[in-house]
C-alpha cells in the first residue's frame, strides 16, 4: 500500500443544519462532543498502528462545524496527529463558522497547531443569509476574517455560494468584493446546488423555491472568475482560487489522486495498492454508532469497495481534470479523450488534457463524470 500523507478528520456537530446542507452534520448533539473526541482520538491512534501513514503533510478538519470544539478538545486531536508525525511545514486546515471566530479562539487554534482557517462566509447579504439559514450576519463574516488575520493566521480561506435565489449578479459581486477587500489568501466559490434529501430540495420540488436558471448561474460564475483574475488570484481548480503559494495542498493531493485517510463519522478514505488498484472505505455516518464502534473495535468502517487498476486510472483522470492546468492521467484513454476534444470539452497539449471554457461549465454543473 502506498504511504499516506494526508488526513481528513470529520466533526459532524452543528448548532443548526442549514436547509441546503447535504453533509454528514447533526444539530442539538453537542453533548456528544466529549465522547466523540475520545473516539476520534482512538481511531487516529489505531490507524497509525495498522496503516502505512506519516509523516502527515496535510490535515483537514471539516464538518459539520469543527469550530464548536473547545481549544482543549482540538489540541487533544491535533496531538494525536502529531504523535504520528507532522511533516515540516505541514498544512493544518480547520473549517470555522464566522460566529465562532473570536480572539481567544484564534489564539487557541494557532496554539493547537492549526495554520490555515477556512471560514464559511457564504454571503454578506442579509437576504441571502436568511434564505440560506446562516446564523451569522455579513458584518460578522467580515469581522471573522479580520480577527483571523489580526490574530496571526497568514492563510485564510473564505467559502462563498453563488446562484442563490433572489440574489442577482450585482448582489453576488457585492459579496465577492467585500471578501476580496479583506485580503483572503484563498477563495472557494460554489454553485448552490439542490440535493434531493435536503429541506431546500423539498422546497424546490413543491414549488416554494425557484432556483436561478443555468445562464444566470454561469454569468455569476464567470463574473467571479474575471474579478478574481483581475485581483491576482490564480484559478487552479474549477471552484477554487488562491494568491500565489496558497492553493489548498490537502485538496490538491486528492485531485492528484494521492491516498488519504479519513477519520470520524461518515469519513471516507482512499488507499492506493501496489498493483495499481484503489481501495475506498467509509465509516458509519451516525455519531452514536461511530462512538460505539470505535470503542469496541478501534475503527468504525461501514463498508468498502475495490477499484481495479483500469477503473482507478479512469477515476484519476476524472478527478484530475478538475484542475485548471490539466492532468496527464487521461493518457490511457485515447478514444474518450479524442471524443471529448472533438466535442469542444477538452484541449490536449504536452501530454495533458485541460478543460475548455465549455468543459468547465459542464463539469461545474454536473461534475466531471463525463470523463468516466
Amino acid at each position: 500500500m502506498e504511504r499516506i500523507h494526508s488526513l481528513y478528520l470529520h466533526v459532524p456537530f452543528c448548532t443548526w443544519v442549514c436547509k441546503y446542507c447535504d453533509f454528514n452534520a447533526y444539530a442539538v448533539l453537542e453533548g456528544l462532543i466529549p465522547p466523540y473526541v475520545e473516539a476520534l482520538s482512538r481511531e487516529i491512534d489505531v490507524a497509525a498502528e495498522t496503516l502505512p501513514i506519516g509523516p502527515i503533510d496535510t490535515v483537514f478538519i471539516g464538518g459539520g462545524t469543527p469550530s464548536l470544539l473547545s481549544t482543549a478538545q482540538l489540541r487533544l486531536i491535533v496531538d494525536r496527529v502529531r504523535s504520528i508525525g507532522l511533516a515540516s511545514g505541514a498544512e493544518v486546515t480547520m473549517e470555522a463558522n464566522p460566529s465562532n471566530v473570536t480572539g481567544e479562539r484564534v489564539d487557541g487554534w494557532l496554539a493547537a497547531g492549526v495554520n490555515r482557517l477556512s471560514i464559511g462566509v457564504q454571503s454578506v447579504r442579509p437576504d441571502a443569509l436568511r434564505f440560506l439559514e446562516r446564523l451569522h450576519s455579513g458584518p460578522d463574516a467580515i469581522a471573522a476574517i479580520r480577527m483571523a488575520h489580526l490574530g496571526g493566521f497568514a492563510n485564510v480561506s473564505a467559502d462563498l455560494l453563488y446562484g442563490v435565489p433572489g440574489v442577482d449578479l450585482a448582489g453576488w459581486l457585492e459579496t465577492l468584493e467585500a471578501v476580496l477587500a479583506e485580503g483572503v489568501q484563498h477563495l472557494s466559490a460554489y454553485e448552490l446546488t439542490v440535493e434531493s434529501g435536503t429541506r431546500l430540495g423539498q422546497e424546490v420540488r413543491t414549488g416554494l423555491v425557484q432556483m436561478p436558471g443555468a445562464d444566470d448561474q454561469l454569468e455569476q460564475y464567470w463574473a467571479a472568475a474575471a474579478r478574481l483574475e483581475a485581483a491576482g488570484y490564480g484559478h487552479y481548480e474549477i471552484s477554487n482560487w488562491s494568491q500565489g503559494g496558497f492553493a489548498c495542498r490537502h485538496n490538491l493531493a486528492a485531485w492528484n489522486y494521492r491516498p488519504y485517510l479519513g477519520c470520524g463519522a461518515g469519513a471516507h478514505s482512499m488507499f492506493r495498492l501496489e498493483d495499481g488498484s484503489t481501495q475506498r472505505r467509509w465509516n458509519v455516518r451516525g455519531p452514536h454508532a461511530y462512538i460505539k464502534d470505535v470503542r469496541q473495535a478501534g475503527h468504525a468502517v461501514d463498508d468498502m469497495e475495490a477499484l481495479t487498476p483500469d477503473r482507478a486510472r479512469g477515476e484519476a483522470a476524472m478527478i484530475g481534470v478538475r484542475l485548471l492546468d490539466g492532468t496527464g492521467a487521461a493518457g490511457e484513454f485515447p478514444a474518450q479523450r479524442h471524443q471529448l476534444v472533438g466535442a469542444g470539452l477538452l484541449t490536449e497539449a504536452d501530454g495533458r488534457v485541460r478543460l475548455t471554457r465549455r468543459g468547465v461549465e459542464l463539469a461545474n454543473q454536473v461534475g466531471a463524470a463525463f470523463l468516466a
